[in-house]
């Protein structure tokens, strides 16, 4: 896989609509980078629009970050629909290992949408790939190998899979890439991984290779992240890196994304 040449300039051309079930918490943040990186956000909560939205929708993001009954069923029947119709799927297991509720929604949306691409934490995807983890609410707290896990779940359920952290792993079962790279300020802010979903459903929608979308927005995020961290002035803290983030997605180009010293083979 190359660096991409064009993939930022296609998506802004494209701007394809992402189409968002996601959580309260950083819904405003998921729309923001949406709009940041080229797309065009809709979120939605009444069952019959998100139903009818998915045949509009470039890519479909799915997250499960504030839970109930009735989001899940909505998260499978949408996503499902998504899926029959061939548009790419994105996952986010937020806090996937926490608790019972968490767990069984997780596997049921992984079983029952056969998502395009799973991204989640190093905890929630060492639990989706059969390891034992510990996790604080939706945190991780993984000691497992990452690395081993997105390849075993790739390969069971024919996906790409995706775990991010100070480093990050992406496989589709066949090949796996490590991605170095990013600043600490990532993980002082909350919704940094919600986010990052958005980010790889827009990818996902201007890119047809699931595995390259993926590194694309893992990419576009560490990136984003040195940037934003770079134009802190002193005695600016995680609030204005908050926006000089939004910023530097924004202001992202295809020459930014070059791979020599972040992205490897595993």
């Amino acid at each position: 896989m190359k660096a991409p040449t064009e993939l930022l300039k296609n998506l802004r051309a494209k701007r394809p609509l992402i189409h968002h079930l996601t959580n309260v918490v950083t819904v405003n943040d998921c729309a923001n980078m949406t709009l940041a990186l080229g797309g065009a956000p809709v979120m939605t909560e009444d069952d019959g629009d998100a139903l009818e939205m998915a045949g509009y929708a470039g890519a479909l993001v799915i997250n499960m970050g504030t839970l109930d009954a009735r989001s899940l069923g909505r998260m499978i029947e949408v996503g499902r629909k998504a899926r029959g119709m061939g548009k790419p799927v994105v996952f986010d297991p937020v806090g996937a290992g926490a608790t019972k509720v968490r767990r069984e929604a997780a596997l049921r949306i992984l079983t029952e949408v056969k998502p395009t691409i799973v991204k989640g934490n190093a905890a929630e995807i060492l639990f989706l790939a059969g390891a034992a983890v510990a996790q604080k609410g939706v945190d991780a707290d993984a000691s497992d190998d990452a690395a081993k896990a997105v390849g075993r779940l790739a390969q069971a359920h024919g996906c790409v899979v995706a775990a991010t952290g100070p480093i990050d792993y992406v496989s589709d079962g066949k090949h796996t890439a490590r991605l170095e790279g990013g600043d600490g300020y990532l993980a002082r802010i909350t919704g940094t991984g919600c986010m990052t979903a958005s980010l790889t459903g827009c990818c996902a929608a201007a890119e047809g290779d699931a595995f390259a979308a993926a590194v694309y927005a893992i990419l576009c995020m560490k990136v984003a992240g040195e940037k934003a961290a770079g134009a802190l002035a002193p005695g600016e803290g995680v609030g204005h890196f908050r926006i000089r983030l939004l910023d530097a997605v924004s202001l992202l180009h295809d020459g930014d994304l070059r791979f020599e010293g972040r992205v490897y083979d595993v």
